[in-house]
């Protein structure tokens, strides 16, 4: 564990990795759901396939926005918390990746991808 004593300071790093993940996250986000936007696309989500019954699909829709987002948000907060040294830079990128990638996961778990649009 000699990657985790190096102290010293990395703090461009600690600055630039949770800002570069509040502004590419979304952005990738947005990329994959407009990819899977693309297509014919009539009727609810498939998320929705057993709420619309019940006429519930924008609470199904707005709850997994909001666990997706809130679990982004707390991994991005986490990554203020991760101390500033120069051992923990890998710790704290795979923690921004994690990030994207549970918000990147919302679009693609709101669209059906079986779909085929080429």
């Amino acid at each position: 564990m000699g990657w985790l004593t190096d102290r010293r300071r990395d703090l461009a790093g600690w600055l630039v990795t949770p800002l570069f993940t509040l502004v590419a996250a979304p952005v990738l986000a947005c990329a994959v759901g407009l990819l899977g936007n693309v297509g014919d696309h009539n009727g609810p989500p498939t998320l929705c396939t057993e709420a619309v019954a019940d006429n519930m699909c924008e609470e199904t829709s707005l709850v997994l926005i909001g666990v997706h987002v809130a679990i982004s948000g707390a991994l991005w907060l986490l990554l203020w918390l991760i101390p500033w040294w120069r051992g923990l830079r890998a710790v704290r990128v795979l923690v921004a990746v994690a990030a994207t990638v549970v918000l990147v996961l919302l679009p693609v778990r709101m669209f059906d991808w079986s779909i085929r649009y080429f």
